[in-house]
């Protein structure tokens, strides 16, 4: 990394709240949370003594985890959005 850079990544740091770390933490954990249960989904959906109402079930529960997956992409998205329009500003 070269020293602008770098002088560019300290600026940016040093805009940020204790608390983004924290918010961070919890999306990360929400994002594992919900890639866990999609897996676990994934492999009773794939089990051959599953019934089909509970297929359906399933398939609409993993409908329901894409959508928060999604939502919480859309959010990181917006954070590094935001916090690189901080430390560009003062670069």
């Amino acid at each position: 990394m070269t020293a602008v850079a770098q002088t560019c990544y300290d600026v940016r740091e040093s805009y940020r709240s204790p608390l983004v770390g924290l918010e961070r933490r919890y999306a990360d954990a929400n994002a594992v949370s919900i890639m866990r249960r999609h897996c676990k989904l994934g492999v009773e959906h794939g089990r051959a003594d599953t019934s089909p109402e509970p297929r359906w079930q399933i398939r609409e529960e993993i409908q329901s985890l894409r959508a928060l997956r999604d939502d919480l992409i859309a959010e990181w998205i917006e954070d590094v959005k935001k916090w690189i329009k901080i430390g560009t500003a003062k670069c």
